[in-house]
């Protein structure tokens, strides 16, 4: 009896605990069972059975995660939200196809829908799929391609058909977390506030929340909000929501606080070689750029003096006799001036203005494929990585004799293990070091190409005294490190030993570079700053051989990278930045969020061990208030900025950004359409640097060319005004850019460049260009300001002074007209009209002719306040009225009304309506007595001019 008692103890108190565990159904069947959904068959005639798929999720957030198809049921969520570039599918009840979001057609790429929320069928669910690579991953091209409306699918537990639901509890919505936070940020205070609501609240139900532990106050509606105390770096806040007693969902909350606020924020402007070193021609076009780049609130230049290609944008190279970027012969980089040593004139420039200038170097890249330019590359073969990839069927070859090398690779590197190749780079750093006075030095790409590299007999034979040391061995090469099945990559046992000898390669190579930095400095009494840039996706980094990460970093799951077994003490020792005085990671992400998040991550890494600064994609940020808002991220929560590149800088809209302040364009540039005289083209920017859907116009002024890629379209115009050079102007009209023409249009003498680009795979811009002009049509420009005095402002003087400017770019002669009457324009191009207003809104229309060329019709609103007879008398006493008797009965008819207007207003405050009305009266009557007066001494005693002025502003004072 008694173990019949303990048996039942035990069996209530097992139940107890059982009752008290997580209800996730994902964590429950997908750690035991294999789950499956299975598409309609291709052809039943052939298979009753379809292509499957694995789940990865069921019923659980997958926020922050990546490559997984997930399935939720109306458990879970009444709706779900499908991002866009995600793929999801509709089911019903019985397992049948209503929707797809994101479909593909025959294959292709699906056109992606956006973002939006798709309700979960009753009885029914939703497979929601996503990835990063539709060419090189299966999650979301499963799902687009083998799923269409009115298919009866099927799911399998373990093989078995099942339905629905043999994945739901029955108990109900699960409760979970929604939060009005991100999942990842910084703050600058010892605290922050938390907020959010839970999800499928229903009243009468028990919940509590908690947050590391900590029970939480909720509101009767489910919503939270409360203030969690941080310290001094990474804090991981767990929240935890319980239905009933039952733990529902958890989510954590990586937040970490800087506590160092530093009032000096260094801003640095990457000079990219390729795209800019012809750019600058002569000494003084790199003060000017540098002087706008300093009023812009850039306080430091990386520039870069070793490019992708090999070539030096330095002349003193002695250690290693790299040629200089003159001898670069491919059209889109030809052009530099051999005259010129680059690197010498960013310092000289730079001390003048109080700028730092650091030296920044593609480390193992020696060649552009892209380009076909190889300094010095094609005379060290043996130096190219050699590659490990799938195309090429398993056979390890040399890039540019593999398939991906041939039609593919952009950058070909050289092996980061290869003893003379490190020690040419090393060379690099010193010729820089020893004979140019920079402030620092900077590895940029200093790792491997990617995780297919490098797989030389030399590092085979390297890896191998790696693993001895550790007591291990290679016994089958490379299939211990990876084999392939297709295009998969199949990890072998020993992956993680592979990518930490990588890591501890590019670990040797920095601290080699600053034993050499520091004999400089200390030998010369300098002050060399050693630093690097990588890129902020540290969790998919390690694939490029980097550990970027202070030693002293400590992984926590909760960080959710996806090889988790790498972050091992071993791996820990491979973090470089003990070598380095600085940092620079490329925050490139397309929204403020996501750069917010990545900011973090590397604040997170870097444990605060040195200063790190925010690079800045301005290609991904140009729309101004999301650059304000990813500049100001970076600034409040790192230790600056780089912006990268020089190529793409706005400088007035990155002044704004960096200043905290909106940024509002003060001109309209207009540009003659030959196509329609009638209209005109309203361009972006005047010498501004073209980016993504801009139309810009390029004077003199701005350089030698336009300094702009393969992929626009330009108008050149002569300084005669007469088109003589249309580039793309065929691919844009067709849309055919398979052969397309370098952009970088030399600006003529006296004339100017009208260059288009858009986004890629956009026409707008582009084909406006290519369709408006032909060789031989006559072309103007102009720059159109001042409207923004005016523009819906308001104006009580009603004989409103309008001022504005015009500046001809390139030839001609302007003419302006205000409301169809032509203003004066004098030879500094400004301009002054009078401009008759009515009481209320006002349009006051501005068109500008160039030659007899339209360049812009502006219409500009304002508004007029009601006229006063107080400003009618002042306008009487102004008024030239001869002789004096007359002037002074007219402001005596005047005093007489406004005694009445004002026994008006005083009969109205009192309520006395019916005397107010006849006051009111009066005064009316004395005032067009006035007019008649004025009218009768029109042209005698009062000129035309005046006296219509005159009365023009007794009609709008009295009643309609």
């Amino acid at each position: 009896m008694k173990y019949y008692q303990r048996l039942v103890s035990f069996v209530v108190s097992l139940l107890l605990i059982i009752s008290l565990l997580p209800i996730s159904v994902s964590a429950e069947v997908l750690e035991n069972d294999f789950i499956e959904v299975e598409a309609a068959p291709v052809d039943p005639t052939i298979s009753v059975e379809g292509p499957r798929h694995e789940i990865d999720f069921v019923d659980e957030s997958i926020e922050g995660k990546s490559d997984f198809i997930a399935i939720f049921t109306e458990e879970y969520a009444r709706e779900i939200l499908v991002k866009k570039f995600w793929v999801a599918v509709q089911v019903d009840q019985n397992n049948r196809v209503v929707r797809v979001v994101s479909q593909s057609n025959n294959g292709a790429v699906p056109i992606w829908e956006d973002e939006q929320l798709l309700s979960v069928p009753k009885g029914g669910y939703i497979l929601l799929a996503h990835d990063d690579s539709w060419g090189n991953k299966d999650f979301r091209k499963f799902l687009a391609t083998n799923f269409k409306t009115a298919d009866v699918i099927k799911l399998r537990k373990n093989g078995e058909v099942v339905p629905i639901s043999e994945f739901m509890t029955g108990e109900g919505l699960l409760a979970g977390i929604q939060l009005n936070n991100e999942l990842m940020y910084t703050v600058t205070e010892p605290h922050t506030q938390i907020s959010g609501t839970i999800k499928n609240f229903e009243s009468g139900e028990r919940y509590r929340l908690l947050a590391s532990g900590q029970e939480i106050n909720l509101a009767a509606d489910g919503t939270f909000n409360f203030t969690q105390s941080v310290s001094k770096g990474t804090n991981y806040i767990d929240l935890e929501i319980y239905k009933n007693d039952r733990l529902h969902e958890t989510q954590s909350l990586i937040v970490y606080f800087k506590d160092t606020k530093s009032a000096n924020k260094q801003v640095f402007l990457w000079v990219e070689q390729g795209p800019n070193a012809r750019h600058f021609q002569s000494s003084e076009d790199v003060y000017n750029m540098l002087v706008k780049a300093k009023d812009a609130g850039v306080t430091a230049i990386a520039l870069d003096v070793k490019g992708v290609e090999g070539f030096a944008a330095y002349k003193e190279s002695d250690l290693t006799g790299r040629p200089y970027i003159s001898e670069m012969t491919s059209p889109a980089r030809a052009g530099s001036n051999p005259n010129l040593d680059l690197l010498k004139e960013f310092i000289t420039h730079a001390r003048t203005l109080g700028l730092e200038v650091h030296a920044a170097i593609n480390v193992f890249a020696e060649g552009s494929i892209a380009h076909n330019e190889y300094a010095v590359l094609n005379n060290h073969l043996d130096w190219e990585e050699e590659v490990y990839r799938y195309e090429d069927g398993g056979e390890i070859l040399r890039l540019r004799d593999s398939k991906y090398g041939k039609g593919g690779a952009l950058v070909a590197f050289v092996n980061p293990a290869n003893l003379e190749a490190r020690k040419y780079q090393l060379d690099t750093f010193e010729e820089i070091i020893k004979n140019y006075d920079v402030d620092g030095v900077l590895l940029d790409r200093g790792r491997y190409d990617n995780y297919f590299a490098d797989f030389s007999e030399e590092s085979r034979v390297q890896f191998e005294a790696y693993l001895s040391k550790k007591g291990k061995e290679l016994t089958n090469w490379p299939a211990d490190i990876f084999t392939y099945d297709g295009s998969n990559r199949i990890d072998g046992p020993l992956i993680d030993e592979w990518f930490t000898y990588r890591s501890s390669v590019i670990k040797s190579f920095t601290s080699e570079v600053r034993d050499l930095v520091d004999s400089y400095n200390v030998a010369e009494n300098r002050d060399v700053l050693l630093s690097a840039y990588v890129g902020s996706w540290y969790e998919s980094y390690y694939l490029n051989g980097v550990n970027w990460a202070s030693p002293t970093f400590q992984y926590d799951e909760r960080l959710n990278y996806p090889q988790e077994s790498l972050y091992t003490e071993e791996y820990a020792n491979t973090g470089y930045t003990d070598d380095l005085d600085f940092l620079m990671i490329g925050t490139y992400q397309t929204t403020a969020n996501e750069v917010k998040k990545y900011i973090t991550q590397g604040n997170i890494l870097t444990d605060g061990k040195l200063p790190l600064y925010a690079g800045m994609a301005l290609e991904n940020v140009q729309e101004p208030y999301v650059q304000r808002e990813v500049f100001q991220a970076g600034l409040t929560n790192t230790d600056g900025l780089m912006l990268f590149d020089y190529s793409q800088a706005n400088f007035p809209v990155i002044k704004a950004s960096i200043n905290n302040e909106e940024y509002i364009k003060d001109y309209q540039l207009g540009i003659s359409n030959p196509k329609e005289n009638s209209n005109f083209i309203e361009g972006d920017f005047l010498n501004i640097n073209r980016n993504d859907g801009n139309i810009n116009v390029y004077s003199e002024s701005f350089g030698p060319s336009t300094a702009t890629n393969k992929w626009g379209v330009e108008a050149v115009v002569d300084g005669s005004g007469q088109v003589v050079k249309m580039v793309n102007k065929r691919q844009a009209m067709e849309w055919s850019w398979g052969s397309q023409e370098d952009n970088n249009s030399l600006i003529p003498e006296g004339g100017f460049v009208v260059s288009a680009q858009d986004p890629s795979g956009s026409r707008e811009k582009r084909q406006t260009v290519a369709f408006a002009y032909d060789i031989g049509d006559e072309v103007r420009a102009a720059l159109l300001s001042g409207f923004l005095n005016y523009e819906g402002k308001t104006f009580n003087n009603h004989n409103l002074e309008f001022k504005g400017n015009v500046q001809v770019v390139g030839p001609g002669v302007a003419k302006v007209e205000i409301n169809g009457a032509e203003a004066i324009l004098k030879e500094d191009g400004s301009f002054t009209t009078n401009v008759d207003l009515q009481p209320g809104a006002n349009k006051i229309e501005v068109v500008v002719h160039v030659d007899g060329y339209k360049t812009h019709f502006k219409v500009v609103e304002v508004n007029a306040g009601k006229l006063t007879i107080e400003e009618l008398k002042e306008a009487v006493e102004r008024t030239d009225i001869n002789p004096n008797g007359i002037k002074n009965a007219i402001l005596t008819q005047i005093d007489n009304a406004m005694r009445d207007y004002k026994k008006a207003a005083e009969n109205k405050d009192k309520g006395e309506e019916e005397l107010a009305a006849k006051h009111q009266e009066n005064g009316d009557k004395k005032l067009e007595a006035t007019m008649k007066m004025i009218e009768q001494h029109a042209g005698k005693h009062i000129s035309e001019e005046d006296a219509a002025e005159l009365i023009r502003m007794i009609g709008l004072i009295l009643p309609k």
